[in-house]
């Protein structure tokens, strides 16, 4: 069954476009105008809004580029996810403290590898024993010896009644106990508090 949402979605994408050419509403004040009407006008969401507008962006695009230049992504912000060395290789020299751009210093790998394996670049001896932990290919230094991990117990919370002190629920969560007195202020119950 059509609703007839794509065709009211184009027609008020050119509508509004128009205004937006002329600088009289941002793109982004655009974007939310047109989709808030779609929503308005058929009950969908904002999801299946977004998707009809997406829609009337590339049937107009098609129809005439220049009606909708400066909406979208950028063409050099487009693609895919970052590779998975780079993305370790930077948070790994963020967290050495260093420069991100090495210039003629190497790759971002070659002074990792010399950074975590502690010897300056040069080649090592062969009759050195090898480093604790294993040099992975991105540059990353991964720990094979055993470590112990200590967790502090969660906090739990107690709620009560203001007027009387009485509790009125124990061993909650922070988010748990949040949740309760605000419920409770919502029905206009008692006051409830918080207790560590």
């Amino acid at each position: 069954m059509d609703k007839g949402i794509r065709p009211y979605c184009n027609n008020k994408f050119v509508e509004l476009n128009e205004q937006r050419r002329r600088g009289l509403v941002s793109n982004l004040v655009f974007r939310k105008t047109v989709m808030a009407d779609v929503m308005e006008q058929f009950g969908c969401t904002l999801a299946s809004a977004a998707t009809h507008y997406n829609h009337a962006f590339k049937t107009v695009k098609e129809l005439n580029g220049e009606l909708v230049s400066g909406l979208g992504r950028a063409e050099d912000k487009k693609g895919g996810r970052k590779k998975k060395a780079v993305v370790v290789a930077a948070a790994v020299a963020a967290i050495l403290g260093l420069p991100r751009d090495l210039g003629d210093a190497g790759s971002t790998s070659d002074v990792l590898n010399s950074t975590l394996l502690g010897n300056g670049g040069e080649e090592q001896d062969t009759e050195q024993a090898p480093p604790a932990g294993v040099l992975l290919s991105e540059g990353v230094k991964e720990n094979t010896s055993t470590q112990t991990v200590t967790t502090n117990p969660p906090v739990k919370y107690s709620v009560r009644k203001v007027s009387d002190g009485t509790v009125v629920c124990e061993d909650l969560t922070l988010e748990q106990a949040n949740a309760l007195i605000a419920k409770a202020a919502a029905a206009k119950k008692a006051k409830l508090q918080l207790v560590a």
